[in-house]
């Protein structure tokens, strides 16, 4: 019997494990044993943003909850699809639980797509399944860092190369010790303009640590902060009170806005008199899009890939990786993140 981490759409803080029984293959699918998969704050704004951003959408549940998203590694433990073998492991975007099945289509050496109809006006970064063993980045010991930290930092990346083209002022980090903004603030710092980190006094000590911000400011001292002309907000966080208390700090030197996530779920409703500028939403594929249009995908890939080695190598000295067991652990980790218990140096992990 396997099972699924169902979510209530429209109160996320309601998480329950559900069996599931096993379906039979059709031609054309083939069966993936999730293995393990991360569960960060990201999977947190999935959920927050299940509607709006299509997040409920590549996993439907049988009894009309969500599925929530994750980043892990499978296995073919069944396959009806030329091409794949049984025994492969696959890293790629699961359900949270043990199992996922899929119509494998345009399959290369590297990779297949998930072709299931649902998912065919979904973003394709989403539904794109990669063959570890040719993978020459894979290796076994770094797959709690590939699986945590890959899919937050893509949207570093990206973040990284539009904040150069816009940013003139000073780059203002919410939820500063969020995986993203850690390493957004890793490669902003690499390109000679460190981020201004803003950040509970909970994890204040944490974030200085880390040497990768010019500057930290905790929620209740926003009064303090000066030199703001033209900066950029890139908001982790998406809490309504954290935003009208920046945008009335800085009124008039704020150039922009932009909401990435959606750490503090709770309070992620649009406050109202905003004073300006208006968040803009940072969605990570239409990004992509545009910057492999604009380089072509050869050079992103080599940009990315170097960057991301870099940030790798030196996340050990960020994190504390640790791994729980089964539905088990899943739930009370799903919860824990919830609650905002988890500690901002560990980087957790589901192992079925």
């Amino acid at each position: 019997m396997g099972w699924s981490l169902s979510i209530d759409k429209a109160s996320i803080n309601d998480a329950k494990i559900v069996p599931t029984g096993e379906t039979a293959l059709k031609p054309g699918e083939a069966r993936l044993r999730v293995d393990r998969f991360a569960l960060t704050a990201n999977n947190i704004t999935y959920a927050a943003f299940g509607h709006a951003m299509r997040y409920w959408d590549f996993f439907p549940g049988a009894d009309g909850r969500g599925r929530l998203p994750v980043w892990g590694f499978a296995e073919i433990v069944e396959n009806t699809v030329e091409g794949l073998t049984v025994g492969e492991r696959i890293y790629g975007y699961f359900p949270a639980g043990s199992e996922l099945i899929v119509q494998p289509g345009r399959i290369d050496a590297q990779r297949f797509f998930d072709l299931a109809p649902h998912r065919a006006e979904l973003a394709p970064a989403y539904n794109t399944y990669t063959r570890c063993a040719a993978d020459p980045a894979w290796s076994e010991a770094m797959e709690p860092a590939q699986m945590v930290l890959q899919p937050l930092f893509i949207t570093a990346f990206l973040l990284d190369h539009h904040l150069r083209d816009m940013a003139q002022g000073p780059v203002l980090l919410t939820s500063a010790s969020s995986k993203t903004a850690i390493a957004l603030a890793f490669l902003l710092k690499a390109a000679g303009k460190p981020a201004h980190a803003l950040t509970s006094t909970r994890n204040a000590d944490f974030v200085t640590g880390l040497d990768l911000y010019d500057g930290v400011t905790t929620y209740d001292a926003l009064d303090g902060l000066t030199g703001m002309d033209q900066a950029v907000i890139v908001d982790f966080a998406g809490d309504s009170k954290l935003n009208m208390a920046l945008h009335e700090t800085l009124a008039g030197q704020l150039a922009a806005n932009i909401r990435v996530g959606g750490a503090h779920w709770e309070n992620s409703a649009p406050p109202k008199d905003l004073p300006p500028p208006k968040p803009q939403f940072f969605f990570a594929p239409d990004a992509a899009r545009a910057l492999i249009k604009s380089w072509g995908q050869d050079e992103f890939d080599r940009v990315y890939k170097t960057a991301w080695t870099n940030f790798a190598n030196a996340a050990s000295g960020f994190f504390d990786f640790t791994g729980s067991e089964g539905d088990t652990g899943c739930l009370e980790t799903y919860d824990a993140l919830i609650a905002g218990k988890v500690p901002a140096k560990a980087a957790l992990y589901v192992k079925n």
